[in-house]
C-alpha cells in the first residue's frame, strides 16, 4: 500500500501538469553526427555533450501548451570517433572548441520552444530557437514521448542544424579534399523527471 501511494501521486500531478528537471541520466545522451566530403566520404564525426540540464514543463491534457528549455555545456563535447589517430583526434576538439563552438567565450548552448504540435502517437514537432555562440535561430525539432513511467519522460528526437546559420563554414582541409558538409544531425534521448 505504501508503494501505491507515491505512484498515485506522481500519477494524479502528471495528469493535470507538472514541471520536470532534464539532467543527464544513465542511457540517455545528446549526440551531434557531422558527415565527411571529399577523401572521407561516408565517414562522420560523432560528438556527445556530457552535461546538459533544463525544465519541461508538461501538461498531458493540452500537450500543445507544454514548453521545454535546455542549456548544453559547449565544453562538454567528446568526440567518439574510433576511426582517426589520436594526434587528429586533439586537432579534431581544439577546432571543435576553439573555432566552431568558441566554447571560452560562448560557453553554452540554448534551446527554448516556441511552440509545441502534437502529431500523434506520442509523435511531437517543437518549433523554437536554438542559441549557439550567441545566436537565436528558429529549429524544428521532432520529438517522441514515452511517458511509460509518468515520473520520468523519456524524450527521443531528432534535429537538422546549418552551420550558415550560424555564420559558420563547414572545416575543410588539403584544398577541399577532406572536409565536413554544412548540414549536421542531432539526436538526443534525454530523461525528464519529478
Amino acid at each position: 500500500m505504501k508503494r501505491v501511494i507515491p505512484a498515485f501521486l506522481a500519477f494524479a500531478s502528471v495528469a493535470l501538469a507538472a514541471t520536470y528537471d532534464v539532467a543527464p541520466a544513465s542511457g540517455a545522451k545528446i549526440e551531434l553526427k557531422v558527415e565527411k566530403t571529399g577523401f572521407y566520404s561516408g565517414k562522420s564525426h560523432i560528438f556527445v555533450f556530457e552535461s546538459y540540464r533544463g525544465t519541461l514543463e508538461f501538461n498531458p491534457r493540452k500537450p500543445e501548451e507544454s514548453k521545454i528549455e535546455l542549456t548544453i555545456d559547449s565544453g562538454s563535447a567528446v568526440c567518439k570517433d574510433t576511426w582517426v589517430s589520436a594526434n587528429d583526434l586533439k586537432k579534431i576538439m581544439e577546432e571543435t572548441f576553439g573555432n566552431m563552438l568558441a566554447a571560452k567565450q560562448y560557453p553554452a548552448m540554448t534551446f527554448t520552444s516556441a511552440s509545441i504540435k502534437p502529431l500523434g502517437a506520442n509523435q511531437f514537432e517543437a518549433q523554437g530557437m536554438l542559441t549557439i555562440r550567441g545566436k537565436p535561430k528558429p529549429i524544428v525539432v521532432n520529438v517522441q514521448l514515452d511517458a511509460t513511467d509518468p515520473a520520468k519522460l523519456r524524450l527521443r528526437g531528432s534535429a537538422k542544424i546549418h552551420l550558415k546559420d550560424y555564420g559558420l563554414k563547414p572545416p575543410s582541409a588539403l584544398l577541399g579534399a577532406i572536409g565536413t558538409k554544412e548540414e549536421m544531425s542531432l539526436t538526443f534521448d534525454i530523461v525528464a523527471s519529478l
